[in-house]
């Protein structure tokens, strides 16, 4: 009597082991899970496409840019009351500007846009172009046309006018570039004029070459078999994630010089990419690479960009305002008042002279040009015709984008 029961107290002490060893399994389980988890979000952050969904999309709205654009998490910004805002074009090649049509479109008043009116310049004598310019314009309200020639944009603006210059082979930008650079305008009126953030062009090509913007594209070498799908569903199609892995010889280099394998060729990622495989990846770190200029750069642009804009995150590319780079900026999608033309004219064609040579502010202030990096613009140039970017299926891939996701649907 008075002796504890040896089995009762053996179980006692049997369930205190169990439950410290279940304790440290636990917290073994967790710690292993976390740091897995960190591993997914590291990778998903820098290559989604690893994933069948972006892993980092649970946790950051990847959508959402971390600098102030009105329209992306911080409020409707209206159009400015008593202001007319006019889209300047200059005109070149029909096939480009029906892709930037869907764009000026959306962007018209009548359609909850910031743009009054558009005017054409034509900059071509190619009547096969010409004759679908004045059918769009007769078809559509809020488009004109204005005398042709070069750099007429500058001549036919008007004081009290804002306006944008837009280049005719425009396509795409982002639904809130047109109001962002609007307002960056207004809010900095020593700007002589405010341009977007135009992809690899100007100023820009450098940051924009950086890795993890620029990805390692490699053009196909030869044609690659397609899918099962239909020629119509192909050819409607811009996302790179159907695009196949690129391969090729291991020695396979971009260099300087480099021709079009064939018409109508793409781009693709490879399973693995040398150091110096890519045209940029050249241009940057090898003697024998192109220059950033070259066509190659570009379609390697180009594509990285689509590659982005599918996976949503463009927010790679952009930056709040860059005031008075050392480099020109891009003419191609800019905003000014009408009163500035002749200095911007003046600027453009002799970019090595200083800004006061022809403006200063009515107060004696000194002016700027500033980079609005919140809204972005890719501008199609293929100044080698069919030995450049035309070689390529981007502006197939442009034109799919367009319809699917910008063009007005009517009925």
């Amino acid at each position: 009597m008075g002796r504890p029961d040896t089995q009762d107290t053996q179980d006692v002490e049997s369930n205190h082991g169990s439950s410290a060893w279940r304790g440290w399994a636990t917290v073994l389980l967790w710690s292993v899970l976390g740091y897995l988890c960190i591993i997914v979000m590291v990778v998903g952050y820098y290559n989604p496409s690893l994933f069948p969904i972006d892993p980092t999309a649970l946790v950051f709205n990847k959508n959402i840019s971390p600098f102030f654009a009105f329209s992306q998490g911080s409020g409707h910004y209206p159009k400015p009351h008593g202001v007319k805002i006019v889209a300047l074009v200059p005109f070149h090649y029909h096939e480009r500007t029906e892709i930037l049509d869907c764009y000026l479109q959306k962007n018209l008043v009548r359609n909850h846009g910031f743009l009054d009116q558009v005017v054409f310049i034509p900059q071509t004598s190619d009547p096969v172009s010409l004759e679908w310019l004045y059918s769009l314009v007769k078809q559509t309200p809020g488009y004109a046309i204005s005398p042709p020639g070069h750099g007429m944009e500058w001549h036919i603006a008007k004081d009290n006018v804002m306006y944008i210059r837009i280049d005719g082979d425009v396509v795409f930008f982002e639904d809130h570039t047109i109001p962002t650079i609007v307002k960056t305008k207004l809010d900095k009126p020593n700007s002589l004029m405010v341009s977007a953030n135009v992809v690899n062009e100007a100023a820009l090509a450098s940051l924009h070459s950086h890795p993890g913007i620029a990805l390692p594209y490699l053009p196909e070498l030869h044609h690659i078999k397609q899918s099962s799908r239909s020629k119509l569903q192909l050819s409607q199609d811009w996302r790179a994630s159907s695009l196949p892995q690129w391969r090729g010889p291991a020695s396979f280099r971009v260099q300087k010089g480099f021709k079009p394998p064939f018409q109508g060729h793409r781009w693709l990622l490879p399973a693995e990419a040398g150091s110096d495989r890519d045209p940029i990846a050249g241009s940057m770190y090898t003697d024998t690479g192109p220059s950033l200029h070259d066509w190659t750069v570009s379609a390697q642009q180009h594509y990285s960009f689509l590659h982005h804009l599918e996976y949503k995150d463009l927010v790679h590319y952009k930056f709040p305002l860059w005031t008075d780079p050392t480099e020109p900026i891009s003419q191609n999608f800019g905003c000014f008042w009408g009163r500035d033309a002749e200095a911007l004219s003046e600027i453009f064609d002799h970019p090595s002279e200083n800004l006061t040579n022809s403006w200063s502010g009515p107060d004696g202030s000194l002016p700027h040009v500033t980079i609005d990096g919140k809204g972005l613009v890719s501008h199609y140039s293929a100044r080698l015709g069919l030995d450049g970017l035309d070689s390529t299926d981007l502006l197939d891939r442009y034109r799919a984008y367009a319809q699917e996701k910008v063009c007005l649907q009517t009925p």
